[in-house]
């Protein structure tokens, strides 16, 4: 098994150590479907989310065996990362890889809970009084990519926010596994980034137009492009889960 931790956390080495044993016994369910989250607690109290990754496919094991990263340890080098480039995300604790017959099979990743109940999918279908925050989002956004930092799985579920007495939105950001640092990004990247975020276009309008003026764009043509980034996303996912929605059907049909 190997074993990083923070070295802010590195006086519950023996708890990071037992937390493959920990997470079958304790904690919240928060989340199963492929992957599992839990939310734990530390030895002190505090409050922590592990997330238990699927023992991937074979080819994957090898690859992230001998050839790149595997998934925790992406999770956790990325906070990192993020977190130095003054990018919001919740404090990694530690990440664990176990290996069988020599290759990756199972990982976790521990970060510290942010119990903010604002999520940005509170906008996917409408703007619900949300102009302000969506506005603010773009600020935090064009900084990001400023910064040359991609989030290459950028949607509502993976980002969270609080607000101050001032109604100032501070965004963190979740579920880093897929992300590009230190790599210019175009224009088409940046809009097409944009593609998942909302299915409502008024939010999106919002959102895009105010990220334009801050880049100094036409602020129509980008609103359009974007749309139509987002138009072709949500028709492929509708047409995708009518299929499984199908063969759902046909499954019990057979049963």
């Amino acid at each position: 098994m190997k074993l990083v931790i923070n070295k802010t956390f590195e006086n519950i080495e023996e708890w990071c150590k037992s937390l493959p044993h920990i997470f079958e016994q304790e904690g919240e369910l928060v989340y199963h479907a492929r992957n599992t989250l839990k939310k734990l607690q530390l030895p002190n109290g505090e409050e922590v989310v592990v997330k238990k990754y699927a023992v991937p496919i074979f080819v994957n094991r090898i690859a992230y065996t001998f050839i790149r990263e595997s998934k925790p340890r992406r999770a956790y080098e990325n906070a990192v990362k993020l977190l130095s480039y003054g990018i919001s995300t919740p404090i990694p604790v530690c990440y664990i890889e176990i290996n069988s017959g020599g290759l990756f099979k199972q990982g976790y990743f521990a970060c510290m809970n942010n119990p903010t109940p604002n999520i940005l999918r509170e906008f996917v279908d409408g703007v619900n009084n949300g102009e302000n925050i969506l506005k603010q989002f773009a600020v935090f956004t064009k900084d990001m990519h400023d910064k040359e930092v991609l989030h290459l799985d950028y949607s509502p579920g993976n980002i969270i926010y609080e607000l101050d007495k001032e109604g100032k939105a501070v965004f963190s950001l979740l579920d880093l596994n897929r992300m590009r640092f230190g790599k210019p990004i175009s224009r088409k990247e940046r809009l097409y980034n944009f593609r998942r975020m909302f299915r409502s276009e008024e939010s999106l309008a919002i959102l895009v137009k105010e990220y334009a003026r801050l880049c100094g764009w036409n602020e129509e043509g980008a609103v359009a492009e974007a749309i139509e980034y987002c138009r072709e996303f949500w028709r492929k996912k509708d047409r995708k889960n009518e299929y499984k929605r199908r063969l759902r059907e046909r499954k019990n049909r057979k049963s």
